[in-house]
């Protein structure tokens, strides 16, 4: 029976590939049965807590996606990666998430102080994006 490590493992290697379709497929399959939900219980803030990089990059696709497809009504975004506190070594998904979102979605980024481990991509940001 498939579970969040079997998922996590095949959205990594569809990641890998550049299959990014069929790895947000599968993400959405494993969500219904119930595996991610924190990212997606808030139209807001996206919690990206416990997430592999490939699974918080296709998360990240997926949110953007209905953004642009109209499906999800464009606001400020509050994305939250943690901040390493259970890392055994030093942590990857704050910086690996930040730079995704700069480089390949061209999205200006707001810190909050304080919290390393959260950030907000404002409305502007996405409208620019959007090109709105």
């Amino acid at each position: 029976k498939p579970n969040v490590i079997s998922y996590s493992a095949v959205v990594e290697a569809l990641e890998s590939a550049s299959r990014f379709e069929e790895a947000a497929e599968l993400l959405m399959e494993a969500r219904g049965h119930g595996f991610y939900i924190k990212a997606f219980t808030s139209t807001s803030k996206i919690d990206l807590h416990d997430c592999s990089e490939a699974v918080a990059r296709t998360i990240m696709r997926i949110v953007l996606s209905e953004v642009q497809s109209g499906f999800r009504k464009p606001g400020k975004l509050t994305i939250i990666t943690g901040w390493g506190k259970h890392s055994e070594v030093k942590p990857v998904l704050p910086g690996e998430v930040r730079s995704f979102l700069r480089d390949i979605y061209d999205l200006e980024l707001t810190e909050v102080p304080g919290n390393r481990g959260r950030f907000v991509i404002q409305l502007g940001s996405i409208q620019k994006w959007l090109k709105i």
